[in-house]
C-alpha cells in the first residue's frame, strides 16, 4: 500500500518484499521441522516436500491450514 501511495520507492519496496519472503520461508521450514517431531496422530498439518523446490515465483499450494475432519 505504501508503494501504491508513493510513500516508498520501488527499490525499497522490493527490498522489504525480498526480506519478507525469506522470513516466510524460514518460518515455514521451522514449522515443518517441528511438526515432523510430533507423532503422526498429533500432527495438525500435512507435512510434505515440494519436489520443485523454492523459487520467487512459486505459489504456495498448501498454505498450512489445519486439515478438516471431512478430508
Amino acid at each position: 500500500m505504501a508503494r501504491e501511495k508513493g510513500y516508498i520507492v520501488s527499490d525499497v519496496y522490493e527490498s522489504f518484499r525480498t526480506r519478507y519472503k525469506e522470513c516466510i520461508r524460514m518460518l515455514n521450514g521451522l514449522e515443518k521441522s517441528l511438526e515432523r517431531k510430533l507423532p503422526e496422530r498429533e500432527r495438525r498439518w500435512v507435512v510434505s516436500e515440494n519436489p520443485e523446490g523454492c523459487s520467487d515465483n512459486a505459489e504456495i499450494l498448501n498454505s498450512g491450514w489445519p486439515i478438516s475432519p471431512e478430508t
